[in-house]
C-alpha cells in the first residue's frame, strides 16, 4: 500500500486538569474513509480537533504527506488542506447560502464558480435556495451548508464530526447518501458517528476508541464484525 495521506502517532492531547487522548495511533490514505467509533467521552471528537489543530496536542506527531503538522494552528492547518465540519456546523446564520459557500473557499483560493457548480451539482437543494438565510434553514439543510462549504476549501482531507448528530431520520438518510457519494468522488474523509449502521454504509475501516485509545481497528472488507458486535466493544 502506498504512503498514508495522513499520519498520527503518539498523540496525547486533552484540557487543562483532564487529559483525554493517550497515544493515538492511526493513518488514513488517499481516497479512503476511516470512521472513529465509540462511546460519549471516548476521545473521538477531541481526537478530530487535534488533527485540525483546535486542540494542540501535548506530544506525538500528524503528518500530511510527511510534513509535520502537530502543533500547528487551524488556520494553517486549513490551508493545507485538513477541514473540518464540526458538529456546531460554525455557519454564518445572518448570511445566505452562497454566501456562507464562497467563504469556505477564501482561504486556498480557487476557482469559485467551478466550485459553486460542483457544490450545487451534489446539493441540488442549496442551488435551489442559494439566496436564502441559513438561520432560516432546517438542521439538515444547515449540514449540506456546512459540508458544502468544506468542499469549497477543497479539502486534502475531510473531517466530519458526527455529520447525521441531531437531524430528523430523513436527513440521516440524505446525509448518508451524501457522504456515500463523496466517497465516489474520491474525497478521504474521517468521520466521527454516533449512528454505526451510518459510518459503516460508508467507511472502508474503523477505529474503535476507549478511554483515549484505539481498542480495535478492522477493515470492513474484511467482514467479521457484526453491528451488533461493534456495539457491545464500544460500550460493553
Amino acid at each position: 500500500m502506498p504512503d498514508a495521506l495522513l499520519t498520527v502517532s503518539g498523540i496525547a492531547a486533552g484540557y487543562p486538569n483532564k487529559q483525554v487522548l493517550f497515544g493515538v495511533d492511526f493513518a488514513v490514505h488517499q481516497g479512503e474513509v476511516v470512521a472513529l467509533l465509540g462511546a460519549n467521552g471516548s476521545g473521538k471528537s477531541t481526537c478530530l480537533n487535534a488533527v485540525s489543530g483546535f486542540v494542540r496536542p501535548w506530544s506525538g506527531s500528524i503528518r500530511l504527506d510527511r510534513q509535520e503538522l502537530a502543533g500547528w494552528l487551524p488556520h494553517q492547518m486549513f490551508r493545507r488542506g485538513i477541514i473540518q465540519v464540526s458538529q456546531a456546523r460554525d455557519l454564518f446564520p445572518d448570511m445566505s447560502v452562497e454566501e456562507n459557500l464562497r467563504l469556505g473557499a477564501w482561504v486556498r483560493g480557487g476557482p469559485i464558480a467551478r466550485l459553486l457548480d460542483g457544490v450545487y451539482a451534489s446539493f441540488p437543494r442549496l442551488a435551489e435556495r442559494k439566496n436564502q438565510t441559513v438561520r432560516l434553514m432546517s438542521g439538515g439543510e444547515q449540514q449540506m451548508v456546512a459540508i458544502g462549504r468544506a468542499l469549497m476549501g477543497q479539502p486534502r482531507i475531510l473531517l466530519l464530526d458526527e455529520p447525521s448528530g441531531g437531524l430528523a431520520p430523513n436527513f440521516v438518510n440524505e446525509i448518508a447518501a451524501i457522504v456515500a457519494a463523496l466517497k465516489r468522488q474520491g474525497v478521504t474523509m474521517m468521520i466521527v458517528e454516533q449512528n454505526i449502521r451510518l459510518a459503516l454504509s460508508v467507511a472502508d475501516r474503523f477505529l474503535i476508541l476507549r478511554d483515549g485509545r484505539v481498542s480495535q481497528r478492522h477493515d470492513i472488507s474484511g467482514g467479521g464484525a457484526s453491528e451488533e458486535d461493534i456495539v457491545r466493544s464500544i460500550y460493553l
